[in-house]
């Protein structure tokens, strides 16, 4: 029997990544939609359980920009991709530069628009300007940062290419003691730390990592991937417990060593299971017709949905603070969710913002 086309194309795709990338969108969505109403100015007094809940989700979602991140890596990174200078400027960072333009310019001049309630003229120029220095909508940080790690992938894959990878563990080593073990340790041990790495060091952990990934050499084993599952399935339950311990009250963002910890069990356990999840793609159930047809919508997917929570949030002044917790939460991640992969799949039917943006 000759090979199926969709039996092609998974063989041609690494589909734990589209698994991976689907589920860190997911996580991503979730987060937002509860950061979104934790930092919306709401009066949170006598919530205080409702707050910790509303943390206990950020943590159990925060490996979603790593893992976004490692999977970068380990695309980009890989010795046997080439990427020139013209293929980084002119490919990779034109895409996310166009981003800014269509999306980073409307959300700032909306977020203007949102304060003032009314539009003025001055607002053109300084929502350019806003966008030049960051000052868009807060998700729209991830896009400044990979065109920094795209303009730079030239060079960080030369560097690789030229040290010992002992080099690569020593520099790894570093950033994971001086962003999240060090101050970690610091804060809960109450001493005041001297040796700590800017906080942005982390995100170049992760891009960095993804490399090893790329190189590994090692037979990816099934047995393996369930255990670093189930490895990162306890330490997110540890996470969001730990919000509930009287006094517990870090916040450490993508350096969380749990965070960090589990970002890499559920890479490690998506590139160890990639050959079941690729036997299971040749006859494929509805889940994997869904990673299928919501991967390439990620990005986009990931661009809007803070439109509709913005939408609630700040402008109709409705949040999850209006329902119960558990109507809420669901409720406006899957308006945020279902809204953003509807417009994203109707936004590439235009030709122009496919191929360049989407």
């Amino acid at each position: 029997m000759g090979i199926s086309r969709h039996e092609t194309q998974q063989k041609e795709r690494q589909v734990f990544l589209d698994v991976l990338r689907v589920l860190a969108t997911i996580a991503v969505v979730m987060m937002h939609t509860v950061s979104g109403c934790l930092n919306g100015g709401y009066d949170f007094a006598g919530w205080e359980r409702r707050v910790k809940a509303f943390r206990a989700l950020i943590d159990a979602t925060s490996w979603s920009v790593p893992i976004f991140l490692i999977i970068s890596g380990y695309l980009f990174l890989n010795p046997e991709r080439q990427i020139t200078w013209k293929d980084a400027i002119f490919k990779y960072c034109r895409r996310i530069f166009f981003v800014l333009v269509l999306f980073g310019y409307s959300y700032a001049l909306l977020e203007l628009i949102g304060i003032v309630r009314g539009f003025e003229p001055w607002m053109i120029t300084w929502a350019a300007w806003n966008t030049l220095r960051g000052r868009s909508w807060s998700h729209m940080w991830y896009c400044y940062l990979i065109l920094i790690l795209y303009a730079v992938t030239p060079l960080i894959k030369w560097f690789l290419a030229k040290v010992p990878r002992a080099v690569l563990y020593v520099i790894l080593g570093v950033l994971a003691l001086g962003v999240s073990v060090i101050p970690y340790l610091g804060v809960m041990l109450g001493f005041a730390t001297i040796f700590r790495i800017p906080v942005q060091g982390i995100y170049v952990f992760y891009y960095l990592i993804g490399y090893l990934w790329a190189v590994r050499k090692k037979e990816a084993k099934a047995g393996e991937g369930t255990w670093c599952l189930a490895g990162f399935c306890l330490i997110v339950l540890l996470e969001m417990a730990s919000r509930f311990i009287t006094g517990y009250d870090l916040d450490m963002a993508y350096g969380y060593p749990f965070t960090l910890i589990a970002s890499l069990l559920l890479f490690n356990a998506g590139w160890a299971l990639q050959g079941r999840i690729r036997a299971a793609a040749k006859q494929p159930k509805w889940y994997l017709y869904a990673v299928t047809f919501l991967s390439p919508l990620c990005f986009g997917i990931y661009l809007i949905h803070p439109v509709f929570l913005n939408l609630f949030y700040k402008f109709l002044k409705i949040s999850i603070m209006d329902f119960r917790f558990y109507v809420g939460v669901p409720l406006f991640f899957l308006i945020a969710f279902l809204g953003a992969t509807l417009a994203t799949w109707i936004l590439r039917k235009i030709s122009v913002l496919r191929k360049y943006v989407l």
